[in-house]
């Protein structure tokens, strides 16, 4: 509650005079208040020595209210004095404080209001000031102003009857006793209304947010009482833990970590680091082998560089979060989700394109060509992210835990993550509309197959975690998120490992990797994998040299069971002997020769006319 009196309180400086030969100290309103009541009820009165002008009420204050006669015309006499009377009695009124009310035009008194029992008159000096007084040991403000019009207003009021208010008020006018409480810095002051009119230490001293203490608030008329040391030790308050806003003591607020959990969770992630990295090592030693070489060895290696990025957000989201650790975390989470899901992608695509092919030429597409076209995928999200940390990076926000209420540090999301999000959605989107495109194109060693597993898996985990993280459990226990992120990587990484990677590993240990399914070779499967086995020239050259020469041996045959086959039974051939007539003698062939002039001497072979004899 506001004293009625200082709604119209400014600071003034003060003064010292010196008398009887003693010179008294420059002080302050306040110090005089606290040398005659502190630690009293009753206080006393040293008008003798202090000419304290504490102006509660200044001449800005009584101009702004008596405006409207200031700007009266002289002239007019018999309004003026209405005017002036009714001013007054409004003043009177709208103050109880006031003991003494005189209004003066010229020398001439209009109007004069007294409260009972004041017996004081004031002396018109016709100049403004202002004063303190005591009155039957009451202090008494005597203040006097004058306006240009020669209308003369004195006010006085008791200043026993108002409460000081000591605390600070920042958006209300200064009173000479704003901001002189004594709370220590660990408090705040809050004015406490109550009967100790003019006198110091009318406050609580209340603990600031984000400290405690045994006692609520400490009484600031003990506080004005008390020492520096004292105040420090005694009416102080103690510091919360880190992000305690309120307190009742000295546990902490923040939610404790399952570092057992967290420490097993880590582990676990770690050694799927080194496997995986052990996996890159076998993928490349063993990269000539059919099992890798049709499934392209370096999309396999790319693909599990984007998994270890993955990987490496659960040692990042170990320790407790920072800001420089929310944008670490941002980086590898959706980094390594575009290195590893582009790359299947596009070895998909390629499938997919082949598949449609509708003419007999085939279409061949190069791990250079799928290299260019994912390019601009990763190009658009390094982009992406770089804006997103150089302009307005993640910033590690306090939460509080809805069940605990305990409080937590957790990575804050805005636009740029909702954005992001929703372009991943998207190009999940359509990495399952490729899948679904090539579900029935059959391919050596299942590899489309497994992608498309491997796809559907990344898309559904995704869409599931990003439901759970933006709408369901926004706010959820450093533990429990530490836990749906181990989930999260497990199911969307080491699954698509296992799915795209396993039964290539066990073909390779199990000396198959160059052995073709039996059902492969039966329908004698055209390859629309991503790399086709057939692009090394020296290996295709040999293979075709061998088919020529099988071809060229078979029909070769054919033709001499063909001639032996006539002559059999045949009485129209001659009998008599013909060097011509024997195939192996006369048309010899080599086996790489062409068949065409092969089959012509066999043709034109006179010992196949018919006799002319009979």
């Amino acid at each position: 509650m506001i004293p009625r009196l200082l709604p119209f309180s400014v600071l003034v400086s003060y003064v010292f005079e010196v008398t009887s030969g003693s010179t008294y100290e420059q002080l302050q309103p306040i110090d005089v208040v606290r040398t005659s009541t502190v630690g009293n009820i009753s206080y006393d009165c040293f008008e003798d020595q202090y000419d304290m002008p504490l102006v509660f009420w200044h001449k800005a204050n009584l101009e702004s209210k008596l405006a409207l006669i200031r700007s009266l015309d002289e002239q007019d006499v018999s309004i003026k004095r209405e005017l002036l009377i009714a001013g007054c009695k409004w003043l009177w009124n709208s103050v109880p404080g006031l003991i003494l009310l005189e209004v003066y035009s010229g020398d001439q008194q209009i109007k004069s209001f007294k409260k009972r029992g004041n017996l004081y008159s004031s002396i018109l000096t016709k100049v403004n000031s202002t004063h303190w007084r005591c009155d039957d040991n009451s202090f008494v403000e005597h203040v006097e102003v004058n306006f240009e019009n020669e209308i003369t207003v004195i006010v006085e009021a008791n200043l026993s009857a108002v409460t000081i208010d000591q605390c600070e008020k920042s958006e209300e006018p200064k009173n000479a006793f704003n901001g002189t409480n004594r709370c220590h810095h660990t408090t705040y002051c809050t004015y406490r209304p109550g009967d100790r009119p003019f006198a110091a230490g009318n406050y609580w001293c209340v603990c600031r947010p984000g400290y405690y203490s045994a006692l609520s608030k400490f009484d600031g008329a003990l506080v004005e009482m008390a020492s520096p040391e004292e105040i420090n030790n005694k009416y102080s308050c103690h510091k919360c833990w880190e992000g305690c806003d309120v307190c009742d003591g000295p546990e902490s607020c923040m939610a404790k970590f399952m570092w057992t959990q967290r420490s097993t969770f880590l582990g676990i992630t770690v050694v799927c680091i080194i496997s995986t990295v052990i996996l890159i090592w076998f993928v490349h030693k063993n990269r000539r082998i059919k099992v890798f070489r049709i499934a392209s060895p370096t999309f396999l290696i790319i693909t599990l560089i984007g998994c270890i990025i993955m990987y490496s957000e659960m040692g990042i989201m170990f320790p407790e979060c920072t800001q420089k650790l929310c944008v670490a975390t941002k980086w590898t989470r959706h980094f390594g989700f575009c290195i590893t899901y582009s790359a299947l992608l596009m070895k998909t695509w390629r499938v997919s394109l082949t598949y449609r092919v509708k003419s007999a030429h085939k279409l061949k597409l190069t791990d250079k060509q799928l290299l260019q076209w994912m390019t601009p995928i990763l190009v658009i999200i390094l982009v992406y992210m770089g804006a997103w940390t150089l302009s307005d990076p993640p910033q590690a926000v306090l939460e509080k835990e809805t069940e605990t209420n305990l409080r937590f540090w957790r990575c804050s999301n805005d636009w740029w993550d909702y954005c992001l999000a929703a372009g991943e959605v998207l190009f999940l989107a359509w990495g399952v509309r490729v899948c679904y495109v090539v579900r029935n194109a059959e391919s050596f060693y299942n590899e489309a197959q497994s992608i498309n597993f491997a796809i559907y898996n990344i898309f559904i985990v995704n869409i599931i975690m990003m439901t759970i993280h933006f709408f369901l459990f926004p706010d959820i226990g450093p533990n429990f998120k530490y836990t749906l992120g181990f989930i999260r990587t497990q199911l969307s990484t080491s699954v698509t490992i296992a799915l795209v990677f396993g039964s290539k590993v066990v073909r390779v240990l199990n000396g198959q990797g160059d052995h073709w399914d039996n059902k492969h070779q039966a329908k004698g499967l055209v390859s629309y994998e991503m790399n086709d086995i057939c692009e090394e020239t020296s290996d295709l050259q040999t293979e075709n040299e061998e088919l020529k020469e099988e071809i060229f041996k078979l029909a070769t045959q054919i033709g001499l069971l063909k001639n032996s086959l006539m002559h059999v039974n045949n009485r129209h051939l001659r009998k008599n002997g013909c060097q011509s007539c024997n195939p192996i003698t006369s048309n010899q062939q080599s086996p790489t020769s062409k068949t065409g002039s092969f089959f012509k001497s066999l043709g034109s072979n006179s010992c196949l006319a018919p006799s002319t004899s009979s």
